[in-house]
């Protein structure tokens, strides 16, 4: 039988509880932070284990590093055949030089037609004609680049519909308009030639 009294029984048991309290004294949390650093650290020593490597490949890569048969030297025999096979060809005639002519060729530049001008009479050049004022401006942006001076004439034709022409101008001579035309011709333009009143 035991001789211990309820006094003693109570204090025990006090004890024990104390006991259990500071060895559980790591919250919970701390624990679910220790089990996922764990974890993570297996699975870094798992990464870090080299792959073993199947039979068949490291068979396969003995066979790659063994040098292959080496192919006989070709054997050129031409030197002894073509000697045995030589033509010789008989000289040519010798024809006497050919005479240049004086004959029109594509090649040779056409001399370009003279626009034909009244004297005293003034012209335009037309380069075109736009229902939008910002296509005619982006024309004219373009003309006075390559040094003209065009200019943009707004006109209102038929039932009130505006146009805005891009004309070059005025020229009295004929090589002046040539000149111009030239320059539209870079924009790949045809201009119109238009007298004025």
């Amino acid at each position: 039988m035991s001789t211990r009294t309820p006094a003693k029984r109570g204090a025990s048991k006090a004890a024990s509880r104390k006991k259990s309290n500071r060895q559980s004294k790591l919250p919970g949390w701390m624990w679910l932070i220790t089990g996922f650093a764990a974890g993570f650290f297996v699975a870094f020593l798992i990464k870090l284990t080299p792959a073993p490597i199947p039979v068949d490949a490291s068979v396969k890569a003995v066979d790659s590093a063994k040098p292959e048969k080496e192919a006989p030297d070709p054997v050129f025999d031409f030197y002894t055949v073509l000697p045995e096979q030589e033509v010789i060809l008989p000289e040519p005639e010798r024809q006497p030089p050919k005479v240049a002519t004086k004959e029109k060729t594509a090649d040779t530049p056409k001399p370009e037609a003279k626009t034909a001008t009244k004297p005293g009479v003034k012209y335009l050049l037309q380069a075109g004609s736009f229902r939008s004022a910002k296509d005619a401006d982006r024309l004219r942006a373009q003309l006075l680049l390559a040094g003209q001076e065009p200019r943009v004439v707004k006109v209102t034709v038929g039932a009130g519909e505006s146009w805005h022409r891009v004309q070059l101008g005025p020229f009295e001579t004929s090589e002046s308009i040539d000149q111009a035309k030239k320059v539209l011709a870079d924009f790949k333009i045809d201009g119109l030639l238009l007298r004025m009143k």
